[in-house]
């Protein structure tokens, strides 16, 4: 038998809308009675709430700064890596060419051990 007491209950997204709304007023508040309390010349109350929030502001800029600042250091870590990999994947080729070609006119140079320039013309059979 199911339990009476079970009822679903769906909650709304409505704290996580709130809730940056909340933390923006309380930390903009909490700037600004610091300003108007520890100002070196005494603040007005409007002069304290501007600078508080507008100390929020600057913060909330700064931040979203170093975000596009990470995003757009880690793009120049990955073009740096590319290009360092092409420089090496280029030395190993102006490295290896040389080799390789001195290998292979080495192995055309070489001299067959019968005279006749296609052996397999006349294969023996027995």
């Amino acid at each position: 038998m199911a339990n009476a007491d079970y009822h679903e209950t769906r909650s709304s997204g409505a704290a996580w809308l709130y809730a940056p709304i909340v933390l923006i007023l309380f930390l903009g508040g909490a700037l600004s009675v610091a300003a108007y309390a520890y100002g070196d010349p005494q603040l007005t109350m409007m002069e304290s709430l501007a600078a508080g929030f507008g100390g929020l502001a600057a913060l909330i800029v700064g931040l979203f700064a170093a975000a596009f600042g990470i995003v757009v250091g880690l793009l120049g870590a990955l073009l740096g890596i590319v290009a360092a990999g092409g420089a090496v994947a280029m030395t190993l080729f102006i490295v290896g060419s040389p080799i390789i070609a001195i290998i292979l006119i080495v192995m055309l140079m070489r001299r067959s051990k019968s005279d006749c320039p296609d052996p397999g013309a006349h294969e023996i059979t027995e």
